[in-house]
Formats: structure tokens, C-alpha cells, sequence
């Protein structure tokens, strides 16, 4: 009887000690912190960032403007004028002008970057062949294409053109490039102009890069 009493005895102690054992690991477990994930909510709608119809009238406004004071800082030989509607893009910046001599199309440019654009205009009012002569024709666009580009959506680029051109040989055509930054005014990044008598020998599309005339961007 006596060892039937310690036989229970003991069998009574280990169920102890192997329950003091498995409330032991489960305190280790609740010392440990989970962060349960919550799902998303199917039925809250996804906010999706739209951006603002652009205002093509006020913008052929201001790009007016800009072609303008343009126009008028040639004509009256203000680099510094020139220079403030220039944005400064070296690998975009161009200018060109073409014109007939002699029977032979006469032509400055594309030139990159503005320090060689201000030494080419420059050049130009004063080299004997061409001191004399003027931006002349139309001092308003005629034609406009104006998109958001595809680097910033927020941003703007635009082209136009006109009947204008430096030198006067017939209607000569007067093309740009202008961007937009978000927060800041149209710039002229690229102008490129050709006289009547070089269309007439072919010559006159815009060499520019970044003209362009996408069907899907013209503004009437």
C-alpha cells in the first residue's frame, strides 16, 4: 500500500512539473508582439490623382506673348531681352535661321545651347550680310500644338508657326518649341525660321528637334 502511495505520488508530481512546463513556453509566446494585418476594404474607393483640363486659349495667350517679345528684342537688338525668354536646356536649346544668297540657301545653325545661340544672333546684326536685316512677317502665331509631356505630366510643351522669318524673301515660316514648367512661365527652348525662296528650293522643314505637329495636339 505504502509504495502504491508513492507510485501516485510520483506520477502526481510529474503531471505537475509537465504542466508547469507548457504554462511556461505559453508565457514565453505571449511576450511576443503581433501586429495583425488588415485588409483593405474592398468597398472604400481608390482615390486616383486627376489633373486639370488644360486652358488651351489662356495658354496660346501667354505663348503668344513670349513669340512677341521675341519678335520685338530682335528688331531692336536686346540679347538681354532674348535672353529672358530663353529657357536654358543646353541639350534643347537651338536656333536657325536659313535664307537664299546667290542663288544658294544661306544657313546658321541648328546651333545647341544658349551661349552659342547669343554669339550666332549677335553674329547676325552685325556681320555685313546681314546687319541690316530684320525678323519680318507675322509677330503672332498662326498654328499651335500643345501637349503635357510625357517626362512630367505636369509640364507643357508646345509648338507653333507662322508666316515670318529673318531676312525678307517672300513668306518665309517661323517655327518654335516652348515648354512649360509646372509653376512657371512658356519659354522659348527652340526657334527655327526660313525664308520664302528657300521653301521655293525645298528646304524648309523645320530642323529643330523637338517641333512637332501631332495631330491629336493641334489647338484651333
Amino acid at each position: 500500500m505504502k509504495r502504491q502511495s508513492i507510485r501516485i505520488f510520483l506520477t502526481l508530481l510529474a503531471i505537475c512539473i509537465i504542466s508547469m512546463g507548457m504554462l511556461s513556453c505559453g508565457s514565453n509566446d505571449d511576450d511576443l508582439t503581433y501586429k495583425p494585418i488588415t485588409p483593405t476594404d474592398p468597398s472604400e474607393p481608390i482615390v486616383v490623382a486627376t489633373l486639370d483640363p488644360i486652358d488651351f486659349e489662356a495658354e496660346k495667350k501667354e505663348i503668344q506673348g513670349v513669340y512677341s517679345a521675341f519678335y520685338s528684342a530682335f528688331n531692336r537688338r536686346k540679347i538681354s531681352d532674348i535672353r529672358k525668354l530663353w529657357k536654358d536646356h543646353p541639350l534643347h536649346a537651338e536656333f536657325r535661321t536659313a535664307w537664299v544668297m546667290a542663288g544658294e540657301v544661306e544657313s546658321v545653325g541648328p546651333i545647341t545651347g544658349w551661349s552659342q545661340i547669343k554669339s550666332a544672333i549677335e553674329s547676325l546684326w552685325s556681320a555685313p550680310d546681314t546687319a541690316g536685316d530684320s525678323w519680318v512677317g507675322n509677330n503672332q502665331f498662326r498654328q499651335f500644338w500643345i501637349r503635357r509631356t510625357k517626362a512630367d505630366p505636369n509640364s507643357l510643351e508646345a509648338s507653333a508657326r507662322t508666316f515670318a522669318s529673318f531676312k525678307h524673301q517672300s513668306f518665309g515660316i517661323t517655327s518654335a518649341y516652348l515648354i512649360k514648367n509646372e509653376h512657371e512661365n512658356w519659354h522659348l527652348q527652340q526657334i527655327d525660321s526660313v525664308t520664302g525662296d528657300v521653301l521655293n528650293k525645298g528646304r524648309g522643314a523645320p530642323e529643330i528637334s523637338r517641333y512637332f505637329t501631332d495631330e491629336s495636339a493641334m489647338v484651333p
